[in-house]
């Protein structure tokens, strides 16, 4: 048997602690081999955790990621991360282009969301929140805007095997009261178009 010391040293303002540990290399190799995957499956589980989208609309003709933040800081002053609530915006052309997507670092890192009510906890943590720009209480989706949400509501579902029973519209989402996305927005239609 091959003993080695590993030496933890410890520094404190009163005190040092040192501590010596002897191990076999057998047991080392083993032990670190497990730590080692398991960060590795836990930053795989991270990326690919994302289990439901629910598809929100702004309630305001206007919207970017710069304007979406501020409103953010000020509904939820307490969210410790300053991002958007949502994982993707998609514009109507007044503030960002019609149809683009957008995104901040929420999306960028893989962030857990803040766009449901604290009821759906999991919805946020495993939720992709996409934002389409504009009030669907007061008029219907533009086509290029639609068309954006559908592809990239498809791909999500794809990249990350979201089933179709797993998407759905904020307020038809269990547990949560709100008429988010809109009476105007398609949601039969989006269903099928997804499928």
């Amino acid at each position: 048997k091959y003993h080695f010391s590993v030496i933890f040293v410890c520094n404190d303002v009163n005190k040092s602690i040192y501590a010596i540990a002897y191990m076999n290399r057998r047991k080392f190799l083993v032990n670190t081999s497990l730590l080692t995957s398991a960060f590795v499956l836990g930053g795989y589980y991270w990326v690919k955790r994302w289990k439901y989208i629910v598809i929100h609309h702004s309630a305001g003709n206007y919207g970017n990621i710069q304007f979406l933040q501020k409103v953010h800081r000020q509904r939820q002053a307490g969210d410790p991360i300053d991002a958007i609530p949502y994982h993707y915006i998609i514009g109507n052309g007044n503030g960002l282009g019609i149809g683009k997507i957008a995104s901040d670092w929420r999306q960028t890192y893989d962030i857990w969301g803040s766009h449901v009510s604290f009821k759906n906890k999991d919805h946020n943590f495993r939720g992709l929140g996409i934002c389409l720009i504009g009030n669907f209480e007061k008029q219907t989706v533009p086509d290029l805007q639609y068309q954006s949400l559908v592809r990239l509501t498809k791909t999500l579902m794809s990249k990350y095997d979201i089933p179709t029973t797993n998407v759905s519209g904020h307020g038809h989402t269990k547990g949560e009261s709100t008429k988010c996305p809109g009476k105007y927005f398609p949601m039969q239609r989006f269903k099928k178009e997804i499928a």
